[in-house]
């Protein structure tokens, strides 16, 4: 088995040569970012994909909390200062020059003092100090710039959210009659149960279509999904698993520690069930920015593809939005080839008989 690569379209790579040089270099699947963009854009650069000879992933976005919209471009916390974080309005307020995070989710009802609050993957690290009726007061642990729509994790807190969300119907009803992916993944799964509802969806959308039904792919990144029980439901229940390794490093304690052992359970799980899997995540984040990877980047992938024998990497936005999608393309499809060819069994030699 040779390892395949999922390359997420984006403003990097949603033309017609980059899906081409893609297709040519070990990529198999598309991926349409449900976070991200709007339908129409979405159709135009999924025929493109298919025009390329590329499968069609979607993938929704699921309950993902994220912070509103940051309406200054310069805004940044430093170590220590106190903000506050509350659910999105119109405009954004201060008090008492305390600065206010807009955010799209109601925080203070799924986090209690002490809690860590963790956003734009674990960059921005708040300590919450206060829960009050509509907000919370937190102490910025580090610093760094505060980004718009950037992910926010609760790994302390309970999050009491649908796990379909109203966007995930809208993708499922407004995409898969006209695009009509191979593969639809889900995100935030915590039990068999979010599959069968999923399933549920699918049916509803398409109505009487009876020559397609999607692949379903189960993205493992909570702490629920990772239980033994649920694991291995979700492993039957799905066509495949995708290892999203930025949310599940957010959402399992101690963050970022457990992923690899996570991993290593997962691949094992899979493997014992023959059901293929996805890594992904980060594996070439440099490369957003910078024409070769990082040492420790090339031994994950590595690690993927030689160790783990994964069925598919994934690059997000390192070809979405990266400098040097195709850059990346090829050190992922030059570690696939070379692995190939080391690996192919020594030809049987003649032993030279000693005189």
């Amino acid at each position: 088995m040779s390892t395949k690569i999922i390359t997420t379209l984006g403003p990097a790579s949603g033309n017609a040569e980059v899906l081409q040089y893609f297709k040519e270099h070990s990529v198999e699947i598309a991926r349409l970012n449900g976070s991200h963009g709007i339908i129409e854009e979405h159709i135009r650069v999924a025929n493109l994909a298919t025009s390329a000879g590329l499968d069609l992933m979607l993938d929704l976005p699921g309950p993902k909390i994220r912070l509103g919209e940051i309406h200054d471009k310069l805004l940044a916390v430093k170590t220590g200062e106190k903000v506050f974080i509350e659910k999105e309005t119109e405009n954004s307020s201060v008090e008492n020059d305390m600065k206010t995070l807009p955010c799209q989710f109601p925080i203070e009802k799924s986090t209690k003092v002490s809690d860590i609050v963790y956003v734009d993957d674990g960059k921005l690290q708040f300590r919450v100090l206060k829960v009050e009726h509509n907000r919370i007061q937190a102490e910025a642990l580090n610093s760094g710039p505060v980004k718009s729509h950037k992910g926010v994790n609760l790994p302390y807190g309970k999050i009491d959210i649908d796990f379909l969300t109203e966007n995930d119907h809208r993708l499922i009803d407004k995409l898969l009659p006209i695009i009509k992916p191979k593969y639809v993944a889900t995100s935030f799964v915590k039990t068999v149960n979010d599959i069968y509802r999923l399933k549920q969806a699918i049916h509803e959308s398409l109505g009487q279509e009876k020559n397609y039904y999607p692949k379903v792919i189960a993205k493992i990144e909570m702490l629920e999904a990772i239980e033994p029980t649920n694991l291995t439901n979700l492993i039957h229940e799905c066509d495949m698993i995708m290892i999203a390794r930025g949310d599940l490093a957010l959402e399992t304690t101690p963050v970022h520690i457990r992923v690899p052992f996570i991993q290593a359970d997962i691949v094992r799980c899979c493997q014992q069930q023959q059901k293929p899997f996805i890594v992904a995540t980060q594996i070439l984040e440099s490369m957003i920015t910078c024409p070769v990877p990082t040492r420790a980047e090339v031994s994950d992938l590595y690690r993927a593809v030689v160790l783990d024998q994964a069925n598919y990497v994934m690059l997000s936005g390192e070809v979405a939005v990266g400098q040097y999608p195709k850059e990346c393309v090829t050190i992922m499809h030059d570690l696939i080839h070379y692995t190939e060819i080391t690996r192919k069994p020594a030809k049987s030699r003649t032993k030279r008989k000693l005189s």
